[in-house]
């Protein structure tokens, strides 16, 4: 294979390791959670209230890697190739760094941040727990979203799907070991997620240094970053501070959750975990079309791009749709997988109802999102990101403050804000104003004779 050339552009040869690597994710999280079950439903909802905390990381860090992806991928489309690696280079810093800096605060806090939370002293020692020791988690997370950004780049996805395995394959083997053999309750779950993500970097630096022969250099490295820095924060940021706020958000609805009870804790919990697969494939289509746009974007194939962005809207609302509507009618059987609480399946069937509502529109906005950041259009859905999402908050404080709200209640007010969002995404998507935001994009409209060749293309 060429250097920078792309694997594929089929959306399907990319998107079904992405599917298989994303749904093994989602079985390791919902392995973890039935850990925690079996341990107790005490356990169970007091890390389902704090792991906001550990999805801002989780979330935001591999949100921002996504900006190598976008940027090295439309540096490849438009033939810039001397920009690609330094792309990679500087994904890297940025992402290890946020690792570190995150692992580093959780740890700091995490004796303090149950009972900001408003946990009670009986529940604060396991957040506390499990904080602490998720803490690790990061510094190997942040380096190994910078090498799989770079896998994606390039269309490698069968590769991710790969580690995928390994991940989920040692995350079994230990907890089981940690937790049956050795007894090690909360702390043996949390020790196997950190030796797997472990095992998937190392497998990852091996698919990128060996495989495709990448080198990251030292001579020169600074200048050669700074020359691509001001795509990187310009999608960059953009794409972080979304998920940063949403994930601020939950934390802060978190403790009405909490105020609730164990019992409200730990169903909003396995109900939510429940959704993760309509979640996965949407974000599957999400990722694999990212990197298809990205190179049609860098080669000025608008159509393409358009026609690929409404194929994708299609397939992930009608699988939301059927999916969210199927786990709502086995909605006894799929909480009872976690809990035999009467009372938790009940709440748990309740909330999945009104989940069949918001959760096709929650796919709109997770495709439609990704798709205007990787054009270039990144402002836009920040804007509208930050205002519902800051929006919404002093709203459900009021209403809370006026008439306490139930958990369902709670529910409602996260699918107003999904489908409003899905219809704002799509007039904007609609509106066509991303043909002209690309990184390496001119006037879209001009007469194709008339453009000068991008760097690089002229030879090729």
């Amino acid at each position: 294979m060429p250097q920078h050339a792309l694997r594929t552009e089929s959306l399907f040869q990319l998107a079904w390791p992405i599917f298989l690597q994303n749904a093994t994710h989602s079985v390791v999280v919902l392995v973890d959670m039935w850990f925690f079950a079996h341990l107790s439903d005490k356990i169970a909802g007091t890390v389902g209230a704090v792991i906001p905390i550990i999805w801002m990381g989780a979330f935001v860090i591999p949100v921002f890697a996504g900006t190598g992806v976008s940027v090295a991928s439309q540096y490849m489309g438009a033939k810039q190739y001397d920009k690609v690696v330094p792309t990679y280079m500087m994904n890297l810093c940025c992402t290890a760094t946020m690792g570190a800096l995150f692992g580093l605060g959780v740890w700091m806090f995490s004796d303090q941040i149950g009972v900001w939370m408003g946990l009670t002293h009986e529940l604060q020692p396991i957040a506390s727990s499990y904080l602490g020791g998720m803490s690790v988690y990061f510094v190997f997370m942040g380096v190994l979203v910078a090498y799989n950004a770079v896998l994606s780049s390039r269309g490698m996805t069968q590769w991710l799907m790969y580690n995928s395995f390994v991940v989920a394959s040692v995350n079994l083997g230990l907890a089981s070991l940690f937790v049956l053999g050795f007894g090690w309750g909360l702390r043996g779950v949390v020790t196997a997620s950190c030796i797997s993500v472990g095992a998937a970097l190392l497998l990852s630096m091996r698919w990128v240094h060996l495989r495709l022969e990448i080198r990251f250099h030292l001579k020169g490295a600074v200048r050669d970053m700074l020359g691509v820095v001001r795509p990187m924060l310009r999608i960059g940021v953009s794409n972080a501070l979304e998920p940063f706020s949403y994930s601020v958000q939950q934390i802060l609805l978190s403790t009405i959750v909490i105020s609730l009870g164990v019992t409200a804790m730990a169903s909003h919990n396995y109900a939510g975990r429940a959704q993760m697969f309509q979640v996965t494939f949407s974000v599957t289509l999400a990722l694999a079309s990212q990197i298809l746009m990205g190179h049609w974007m860098g080669a000025r194939r608008f159509e393409d791009v358009d026609r690929l962005f409404w194929k994708v809207i299609r397939a992930t609302t009608t699988v939301a749709l059927v999916y969210a509507t199927g786990v709502w009618l086995f909605g006894a059987a799929v909480i009872g997988i976690f809990t035999t609480d009467p009372a938790m399946i009940t709440l748990g069937k309740s909330l999945l109802l009104v989940a069949v509502f918001y959760e096709p529109a929650r796919a709109v906005n997770i495709v439609s999102g990704f798709a205007l950041k990787t054009v270039g259009d990144a402002r836009f859905p920040l804007i509208v990101g930050m205002t519902f999402i800051w929006g919404i908050l002093p709203v459900i404080f009021a209403v809370n403050r006026l008439h306490p709200l139930s958990l369902v209640g709670l529910w409602m007010f996260f699918a107003a804000d999904e489908i409003i969002r899905a219809f704002i995404n799509l007039w904007r998507w609609r509106s066509g104003r991303w043909r002209s935001m690309g990184i390496t994009v001119v006037d879209p409209h001009a007469d194709p004779a008339t453009i000068e060749p991008l760097a690089g293309e002229a030879q090729a």
